[in-house]
């Protein structure tokens, strides 16, 4: 891989290196194969060419979306799939179309197309990554985006009334995938044994997302939980892959329910050391305010004493600060 070659995402929540779905598999794609190259997460989509992420830049050029990346660490030397074996990169191909078909219109759909969970959580997600003005109508693409792969997948448009949506059936959809994925990994570390694929970047950028967001509305989530392999399979990855790349907005606050015991020694220390700044910063504050009272009542008074140095009229401070509003 050419030196400098950077690949931009959208920055990370829940403790995860991406918020997006392209922008996840694509960082699986660097991370599986281990390909050194930088990941910016400070970024503008609108930098890309097309108005989306994720885009790689070599040099001059930018190669936008998920398969044109793909294209070039394949020609660079970094295939996916290079571990499999005929049969195995036969059977990952088909597996990763039968998941989109089952998942794809379900993680649109709670994502972009549900009015509450799209106003609540994505909008914002979007939004904060997205430099001003551009945040204020550019989320609304994916939403666009999103109507045109319901329409195809689901078979409605969010556009309709809710009643008409079939929401219902993509979760039934996404549930059986999920129990056939399950089942499909067992107790195996990936899904073709001991070699990562193309398939296992996708199985993780979908579970990884829909069982971290958090989204008031969002059925297949603790469908996901009882499939316990599954939620190691999404752990592991997060931790011991993007151990370093992985993020999470959320600050440690100060509780006095049981919560507060759950906390490590260290979580503990630095909670307590934010409290003892806070202290500090507020006594400092007071007695600045208090040496400032002081100073300002010793000034009135030598104002009043040399009144004798002016034009006769007695400005009161008070009548200076109405006339300066």
């Amino acid at each position: 891989m050419q030196l400098g070659a950077m690949l931009h995402v959208y920055k990370g929540e829940w403790g995860l290196p991406s918020i997006d779905f392209e922008c996840l598999r694509a960082l699986c794609l660097l991370r599986f194969t281990r390909c050194p190259m930088g990941v910016q997460t400070n970024t503008n989509p609108l930098r890309s060419g097309a108005g989306k992420l994720p885009y790689l830049q070599i040099g001059n050029e930018k190669f936008v979306g998920y398969r044109q990346i793909k294209r070039v660490l394949d020609v660079e030397g970094y295939p996916i799939d290079a571990h499999l074996n005929t049969k195995q990169k036969f059977l990952s191909a088909s597996y990763a179309n039968w998941v989109f078909t089952n998942l794809h219109a379900y993680y649109h759909y709670f994502v972009f197309g549900e009015a509450n969970n799209y106003d609540t959580t994505t909008r914002g997600l979007y939004a904060k990554r997205t430099p001003f003005p551009f945040n204020f109508y550019y989320p609304s693409t994916y939403q666009r985006e999103a109507c045109d792969v319901l329409q195809v997948l689901g078979g409605f448009d969010i556009n309709d009334k809710v009643e008409n949506h079939e929401a219902d059936f993509l979760t039934s959809n996404a549930k059986k995938c999920v129990n056939l994925l399950s089942r499909k990994l067992g107790r195996k570390v990936w899904f073709f044994g001991d070699s990562y694929s193309e398939f296992d970047a996708i199985v993780y950028s979908y579970l990884a997302l829909i069982f971290k967001i958090t989204l008031p509305n969002n059925p297949l989530q603790n469908h996901i939980k009882g499939c316990q392999n599954l939620v190691n399979f999404i752990n592991r990855i997060t931790k011991d892959i993007f151990r370093n790349e992985g993020y999470s907005s959320t600050k440690l606050a100060k509780s006095t329910d049981s919560s507060d015991a759950a906390l490590t020694p260290s979580e503990r220390k630095f909670l307590e050391s934010e409290l003892n700044t806070k202290v500090a910063a507020g006594i400092g504050a007071m007695l600045a305010m208090g040496a400032f009272a002081a100073w300002r009542g010793i000034c009135n008074q030598l104002t009043t004493r040399s009144s004798t140095d002016y034009d006769g009229i007695d400005y009161e401070d008070d009548e200076i600060e109405d006339g300066m509003e």
